[in-house]
């Protein structure tokens, strides 16, 4: 409970004090949980009928939007540079050879931070985190009944990307198991998605997630135990992010003074791959000949993975895919300069700034594990953005998590005004003696002065 208050002085010992008094706004209707939980699902995974859901879902937010407008909108405004990319993006219909497919990309481009934003303003970040949790839950399922082929990705197109959803799955039920400030029930629930998203993940056998996987695991646990729980002490904090940086640094120097060791290929073959990245380096070869074709406005959206885009289907028949196939670069910055050009790689590059400096923020000001998790998730998203192209994309949860991340701190303390309240403040004759001390004390004559 929050109290400002305004002083009416009535006589000289008594002061009616009117306060404006606010409490914490907790409200997380139930119904709008069920419809987040069903969204994040929704762009969780393709399954029979997911278009007419999500188009269903997209109505239902929406109309929350315009309900919670007074609470959505000003956020909205606060994260404008999440629009800048979108925007532009948007205004690729003029030069994109498929308009009406960039027309139906660009609107999806805008309403996926709208969305995240209205979801954070309603809701707060734990609760956010707990529905996209209880999204991957329900993934995981559908995974475990195709698990004899999920090392050709089960329900998805690729193993890669079960991996990857899989691996935010273990990684959100490993956080909501470790937040002590998630319901009890919560907590014992998330335990054994912990195992079992480990055990999807080994077997896709994607060396990409099984990096991340590994380094999301220890450094929750390592943000638990040191910045949630020593870091309550007083001036631990400050220690630790300078013995952080410290160690940082000192790895860096160590990796800088061995130039002759190969140290990514010596990772690359512990992990059982080459040096060409699966095939990848081919296909990033191809990408930058588009880039150097349409430098600086890009191909526009869905002007360039098309069945009657030779260079395209030159690239699936390389690489071994059917004719038509709707492939990506494997890197998004590339997917971003292929199809937006410089323009919109920059715009990529300052989104990736602005969201990073925001959840750096609100990981730094929060004692709650929930901060600590989605910094260690928007750090794999960011390491993952040089392999795979899902982090510029729409509904998906890798742009979700990302969205979380950079916004969490708009939900974090919302007030809610409950009225006001007349209080009397009679000042007692001892506080009058000691206010007269207390002036007493601090004034001094100089005995020099003239009177």
């Amino acid at each position: 409970m929050n109290v400002i208050s305004r002083n009416l002085k009535v006589n000289e010992d008594t002061t009616l004090v009117w306060a404006k008094v606010f409490s914490e706004d907790k409200s997380a209707p139930i119904w709008f949980q069920g419809i987040v939980t069903a969204w994040f699902f929704a762009t969780y995974i393709d399954f029979p009928g997911v278009t007419a859901a999500r188009y269903l879902l997209v109505l239902a937010l929406l109309g929350v939007i315009v309900l919670k407008s007074a609470m959505i909108l000003p956020n909205v405004v606060r994260s404008w540079p999440l629009f800048v990319l979108p925007a532009f993006a948007l205004s690729s219909i003029l030069w994109s050879p498929h308009p009406s497919q960039a027309l139906k990309l660009g609107i999806y481009f805008i309403l996926t931070p709208l969305f995240i934003i209205a979801i954070v303003s309603v809701l707060d970040a734990r609760r956010a985190m707990r529905c996209l949790m209880f999204a991957g839950w329900i993934t995981s399922f559908m995974v475990l009944a195709k698990f004899s082929t999920i090392h050709s990705g089960g329900p998805y197109p690729s193993k890669n990307y079960v991996a990857l959803q899989m691996n935010f799955m273990l990684l959100l039920s490993l956080a909501g198991a470790l937040n002590k400030n998630e319901l009890p029930w919560i907590r014992l629930a998330a335990l054994p998605f912990i195992p079992m998203g480990a055990l999807f993940v080994l077997m896709a056998d994607s060396a990409t997630n099984l990096v991340l996987g590994g380094v999301g695991i220890v450094g929750l646990i390592a943000l638990r135990i040191l910045w949630v729980d020593v870091g309550r002490l007083h001036n631990a904090r400050g220690l630790l992010l300078a013995a952080g940086i410290i160690v940082i640094f000192t790895i860096l120097t160590v990796i800088l003074a061995m130039p002759g060791a190969n140290l990514m290929e010596h990772v690359l073959n512990a992990l059982g791959k080459d040096s060409t990245f699966s095939g990848r380096k081919v296909i990033w070869a191809a990408g930058r000949v588009v880039q150097d074709q349409h430098p600086l406005f890009g191909t526009g959206l869905a002007g360039f993975w098309q069945p009657d885009n030779g260079a395209a289907q030159s690239i699936n028949f390389y690489d071994f895919k059917p004719f038509g196939t709707t492939l990506t670069f494997h890197n998004a910055y590339m997917e971003v300069r292929v199809h937006l050009g410089l323009i919109g790689w920059a715009m990529f590059i300052g989104t990736w700034v602005w969201q990073g400096q925001r959840a750096i923020r609100y990981w730094l000001t929060s004692r709650h594990l929930e901060a600590s998790a989605l910094l260690m998730l928007l750090l794999l998203v960011f390491i993952s953005t040089f392999t795979e192209a899902t982090s510029w994309g729409v509904f998906n949860t890798p742009v979700n998590v990302m969205m979380l991340a950079s916004t969490a701190a708009f939900g974090a303390s919302r007030r809610k005004f409950e009225g006001y309240l007349p209080i009397q403040v009679t000042e007692t004759k001892a506080r009058k003696v000691r206010k007269a001390r207390q002036l007493a004390r601090q004034t001094t004559v100089d005995p020099n002065s003239q009177l």
